[in-house]
């Protein structure tokens, strides 16, 4: 979640310096510009931001989702959004996989012969 804060600032300080660049290349006062046209500077900071929101939106969703599943759990969660993964935090204060911790088995596990055909006595090959 820091990630996308710090690309929401990232974005703020972008429009300020275009403002000040166009204020310095036309010789206009930054702050007088900045007083006579501040709908449309407003305006565009929230485009920005918009913008920025949309181009997040899906490390969002799975940020408020993790967020959820700790609510639930009763567990501090973070989303990592390198890993791509909802994480929770162990005793120790380390955090792992939210699959590890609740012993959840990943689909690639079925397809490996590692327990010489227990899997096929529960899934039946047809």
């Amino acid at each position: 979640m820091w990630l996308f804060w710090l690309y929401e600032c990232l974005g703020l300080i972008a429009v300020i310096v275009l403002i000040y660049g166009y204020c310095r290349f036309r010789g206009i006062g930054f702050w007088s510009f900045i007083w006579k046209y501040l709908k449309w500077v407003t305006l565009a900071v929230l485009i920005v931001w918009l913008a920025i929101a949309l181009l997040c939106r899906g490390d969002l969703y799975n940020a408020s989702h993790c967020y959820f599943i700790g609510k639930s759990m009763h567990a501090n969660t973070k989303y990592s959004i390198f890993l791509g993964e909802c994480q929770v935090e162990t005793p120790s204060g380390s955090y792992v996989s939210i699959e590890l911790a609740r012993a959840l088995s990943c689909p690639s596990h079925y397809d490996s012969d590692n327990d010489s055909g227990s899997t096929s006595e529960f899934y039946p090959v047809n």
